[in-house]
């Protein structure tokens, strides 16, 4: 029997479509390697968001196309799109599948089923962008934009209820695209009866509106106490240059609303430090402003140039060495916004799900040490061991 092993990169939407590659492939017959060594076939579902996932990527194709063993390499995803001529003449024994039709017809019917080695299931409801932000190479290699029908969301969200997952990450390039809204989607969703709840993987500032916010209000046993909101930079001069459609001002009141509405909500965000022009004063308006901020964590991302952003084009790059410092700066906030939400919630009650061996995942964000026990929600006390 044929085997094949499939090498994840990225975000949340490709390791959804590596759940449906690899579903395919064991419907055709193929059984699942445990090592890419042992493998008929690999597939690479490959990132290109950043300079880092260029080359980790390329690291691994390298070191597969030395396997002494004969195997097809297959290299899908991002990377792959943006730089299919590169790939070819550097290897040019890989297949390179720029296009998930060449994989799936109709990709906005595919449906999963399970979600291999994880408790909780990612269900993708949209892909594509068209926002093109100007450091972001995404709507450049995910540029055809649609949304997945509401009946074959609510289908696939019972099937894998029902097959064990207690909870469901919507996500999505651009979940806010959702067509005909994302509120509406999950208030179909949760008519859904059966014991789980849901997630929003990631969600714009100004796609947050108020029947989102009254959807959260009524459904507390259904909805989690997360919202993931990319701020990107706390100047607003930055995110102009960014092309980012809000200023801090427009931020932070949002953010007010919000936390008032739930003050047990884990605030949880994304900051590029070092993009072009950005002179120490903004940084220091960027560290100013998410200290003010009632951020549980934040992702830290080191700006790189992506080939064909406007970006790329601009004058005033920051140095290497002065990016890491900011990173630096960035790190050490993050670690105190960390503490104090962890401090925060120590004792109290929170809904959770299991989240691999002796862990759980509160409905804020909390990761809890605990006894192994079956999937499903229940309710734990947050402890001092815990972690976000």
């Amino acid at each position: 029997m044929k085997t094949y092993y499939i090498h994840t990169f990225g975000c949340k939407v490709n390791q959804y479509e590596t759940q449906l590659i690899s579903e395919k492939f064991k419907k055709d017959g193929f059984t699942q390697a445990a090592k890419p060594e042992e493998a008929d076939i690999i597939v690479f579902n490959s990132c290109t968001v950043t300079a880092e996932a260029d080359k980790e990527c390329e690291y691994f194709l390298r070191k597969a196309s030395k396997f002494s063993k004969p195997v097809k390499l297959i290299v899908t995803g991002c990377f792959a799109r943006n730089k299919k001529d590169y790939i070819k003449e550097k290897f040019p024994g890989i297949n390179v599948i720029t296009e998930k039709l060449e994989l799936f017809s109709e990709p906005q019917k595919q449906t999963i089923h399970a979600f291999d080695k994880r408790s909780r299931a990612f269900v993708k409801i949209q892909d594509g962008c068209n926002s093109f932000c100007s450091y972001c190479i995404v709507p450049y290699v995910r540029n055809n934009l649609w949304s997945k029908p509401v009946e074959i969301v609510i289908e696939e969200i019972k099937n894998l209820v029902n097959n064990g997952y207690p909870e469901i990450v919507l996500t999505g390039i651009h979940v806010g695209k959702y067509e005909g809204g994302i509120a509406p989607l999950i208030e179909q969703i949760i008519k859904i009866p059966l014991d789980f709840r849901i997630r929003i993987s990631s969600i714009e500032l100004n796609e947050i509106n108020d029947a989102l916010i009254e959807l959260m209000k009524k459904n507390q046993d259904k909805i989690c106490r997360h919202l993931h909101i990319p701020l990107q930079s706390g100047s607003d001069e930055i995110l102009k240059l960014m092309n980012r459609h809000y200023t801090t001002a427009d931020f932070a009141k949002k953010v007010k609303n919000i936390i008032t509405e739930f003050p047990e909500l884990a605030l949880t965000s994304d900051i590029i430090t070092g993009f072009p022009q950005e002179t120490r004063a903004h940084h220091k308006e960027t560290c100013d402003f998410i200290k003010r901020m009632p951020f549980a964590r934040f992702h830290i991302f080191r700006y790189s140039d992506r080939d064909g952003t406007k970006a790329s084009s601009f004058s005033g790059k920051v140095a290497p060495d002065e990016i890491k410092s900011r990173s630096n700066d960035l790190f050490e906030i993050d670690a105190l916004k960390r503490t104090k939400f962890l401090s925060k919630n120590i004792g109290k009650k929170r809904p959770a799900v299991s989240i691999g061996k002796n862990k759980a995942l509160t409905d804020n964000y909390i990761t809890v040490k605990i006894p192994e026990r079956k999937p499903g929600i229940f309710t734990l006390a947050v402890t001092q061991e815990s972690e976000i």
